[in-house]
């Protein structure tokens, strides 16, 4: 068969469209402006809805493809495998719904499929990033569950002033600085090494020397920390992150069960990580005293002192990272 690009659209836990992609607009026959935040049933028409209920009752651990046929909303009547299923959240939590589709327009073509399979490796990459996917394509046994425990470097960043700027904008608005600030954010992280563990919403979490071991990770995440503040001022200035930096044990590992797992690192050195975040105001980098000492030589910093870190006793020796010489 031959297929055009997947569409994908995105759906909060009431049915209301958050996200959809350029394939999915031309296969709806509207625009992102006009689709995000109206409910699906809307966009979709009265056929496509009907068919997308359906896959979502029959929907279960297995996200299963199946072969529909209904009409657009352009009035068109198309052939589609189409897949329907929740979208969860680092919890487990069902967070809204994901509907994927491809449009069957031919017969069987051995380069389109080729081409499909390469489609499908990219959006493996943009999911869990180069690392990650890389690994989940050369060995089938990583997706297995399970984690080890090993020396890691764990960055969060989090948005500044971002409930106060989710309830003065639009849903979409906020999604787009969003998308603008952590895509920058993000490109920088993985120029220095670094393996995106996932976004949380405003917040990023990302790991140096895992999955797979890096020489001078610590370096290598204080230079992403530098690196993604400048993209964020790049980006622009509505928004700005505090960004907090740690180095120790960690379990890593694809934790979580054979139904929900994801590539992540848990444990203390996660957690003090999260909470000198908590500390850095807007375009600041607050590392631990293990972080400074691991990372060599040409690394400006102020001392913070010790630091009270919530829901931990004992206090992190803590520095202001203000660059290199």
């Amino acid at each position: 068969m031959q297929f055009n690009p997947s569409s994908v659209v995105v759906m909060d836990v009431e049915g209301r469209i958050r996200s959809l992609n350029a394939n999915a607009q031309r296969l709806l026959s509207t625009t992102e402006a006009q689709a995000i935040g109206r409910p699906y049933t809307d966009v979709f028409g009265p056929s496509l809805s009907q068919r997308v209920f359906s896959l979502l009752l029959k929907s279960g651990a297995s996200n299963e493809i199946k072969a529909i046929e209904a009409s657009l909303p352009d009035g068109r009547r198309a052939k589609l495998r189409a897949t329907a299923g929740p979208l969860r959240d680092e919890f487990g939590a069902v967070s809204g719904v994901v509907f994927v589709a491809d449009e069957d327009t031919s017969s069987p073509r051995l380069e389109q499929l080729a081409e499909r399979e390469a489609r499908l490796r990219g959006a493996l990459k943009r999911y869990l990033g180069d690392t990650v996917a890389g690994m989940v394509d050369a060995r089938p046994s990583f997706i297995d569950v399970g984690g080890q425990t090993q020396t890691v470097t764990v960055l969060h960043a989090d948005v500044r002033g971002y409930t106060t700027l989710a309830e003065d904008l639009a849903p979409e608005k906020v999604v787009s600085l969003l998308l603008r600030y952590h895509g920058a954010a993000a490109k920088a992280i993985r120029a220095a090494g670094g393996c995106i563990d996932r976004f949380a919403g405003d917040a990023i979490l990302a790991l140096w020397n895992a999955p797979e071991p890096q020489g001078d990770h610590v370096r290598h995440a204080l230079d992403g920390a530098l690196a993604l503040q400048s993209a964020a001022r790049e980006a622009g200035t509505e928004l700005g992150y505090g960004v907090g930096v740690h180095t120790g044990e960690a379990m890593v590992g694809n934790l979580g069960s054979n139904e929900y797992q994801n590539f992540t690192a848990i444990g203390d050195t996660v957690n003090v990580a999260a909470r000198l975040q908590g500390h850095a105001k807007v375009g600041e980098i607050i590392c631990s005293a293990a972080v400074l000492a691991a990372a060599g030589s040409g690394i400006r910093a102020t001392s913070l002192g010790s630091l009270e870190l919530k829901g931990r006793r004992a206090p992190v020796e803590a520095f202001r990272v203000e660059g290199t010489a």
